[in-house]
């Protein structure tokens, strides 16, 4: 007998192997860098502490590289002044991972006087610091995951830019609320004068698609689109539990990215709006494995790993799982599908290749 649809109870539970494949997450804080060391020097010095929070930091690298241009650029100006380090995510993250590499060669705790390290365990959609704590926050690759897993009655689409009709609106309506609230939370925990920067995946205008945006990575799940509905029809994955599966996910215009600023009397109050925009990614904008394409098997063997990172858990639960009778059968259909969608990778190469545009938000405390 199948099992009913399971869903995780946050979007991102339970991803896989994320750090390793976590490259383009890398590439943005890279990227970031120098915009956080700018904030940071505007903040001045900060009594009793300056206080900087990664909100969804992850295990790997990218969330110590997030935080060390802060430390950086305020070691240097204040060489004894204190810092507190908060890294926020939910309880499923490697915490064991990331405080090994904080405390590693590459990381910022080893030699470090007065600058203490914790964790913030919880929802981001909800409040993760004290009142008036936080003088710097930031947020990389992570507000894109809505604050909670979805099943809609959506044949032929298995993410939220591909949607029509009453399931477009019923998840772009959680969107919205999943964005307002966050900027609420770092309304309630930003002190006055600090600065909160975001930046994540987004979308663009973009007429030829069926809402009007080209939304990042759309390759990926079109990928992942055409490798389940293949096994469905084939009666591997039950095409029930497919039609009603999509992707706990939105990525914002900087429209979208505006409007709760700017029309919610409490957040335009809260917040002054340095900086709101679109670009494309610094590194490999339309395929981000460009560099080996060249070698068919690598090429795919990048995407399908990347893919595991951060789809493995959703489909597991929502799609695998509730395709098969045991766990044994479902890890079985996962290791199908992983196949087959890197076969399609290594057959049609840049076809399903991800596109990035980044979607970035500055922010600063009234």
């Amino acid at each position: 007998m199948k099992k009913q649809p399971a869903a995780a109870d946050k979007s991102t539970d339970g991803m896989v192997d994320y750090g390793r494949h976590s490259v383009a997450q890398q590439q943005l804080v890279d990227v970031m860098a120098g915009r956080i060391r700018q904030l940071t020097e505007r903040l001045g010095l900060v009594e009793p502490e300056l206080k900087i929070m990664d909100y969804g930091c992850g295990p790997g690298p990218s969330a110590i590289n997030a935080v060390k241009p802060a430390i950086q650029a305020y070691r240097a100006r204040y060489p004894d002044a204190p810092i507190a380090v908060c890294h926020a995510d939910q309880p499923g993250n490697d915490w064991n991972a990331l405080f090994k590499l904080a405390a590693g060669p590459s990381g910022y705790l080893a030699g470090a006087t007065n600058l203490r390290s914790g964790a913030a365990v919880g929802s981001f959609y909800q409040q993760m610091a004290a009142a008036g704590s936080v003088a710097l926050g930031t947020s990389f690759y992570a507000s894109q995951w809505l604050s909670q897993a979805v099943r809609l009655n959506a044949p032929g689409a298995i993410w939220f830019a591909d949607l029509t009709g009453s399931a477009r609106d019923e998840l772009a309506a959680l969107a919205s609320r999943d964005w307002a609230r966050f900027l609420r939370c770092r309304a309630v925990e930003l002190r006055p004068g600090g600065f909160f920067l975001l930046s994540t995946l987004g979308a663009v205008a973009d007429a030829s698609e069926v809402n009007g945006a080209a939304a990042s990575g759309r390759g990926i799940y079109r990928a992942m689109q055409r490798v389940t509905q293949d096994m469905a029809r084939e009666g591997a994955i039950d095409p029930q539990v497919l039609d009603h599966f999509v992707f706990g996910l939105w990525f914002l215009t900087a429209e979208e990215a505006r409007r709760p600023l700017e029309d919610d009397p409490q957040l335009a109050e809260a917040f002054e709006i340095e900086h709101i925009g679109v670009a494309p990614a610094a590194q490999n904008p339309d395929d981000l494995f460009a560099h080996a394409i060249g070698d068919p098997a690598e090429y795919a063997r990048l995407y399908t790993g990347h893919t595991r990172a951060f789809a493995h858990a959703t489909l597991m639960a929502q799609v695998f799982t509730p395709s098969t009778a045991n766990a044994a059968e479902a890890e079985r259909l996962a290791e199908n599908f992983y196949d087959r969608l890197q076969a399609l990778y290594w057959q049609d190469l840049a076809k399903y290749a991800c596109e990035l545009w980044y979607v970035t938000v500055v922010l600063r405390r009234r």
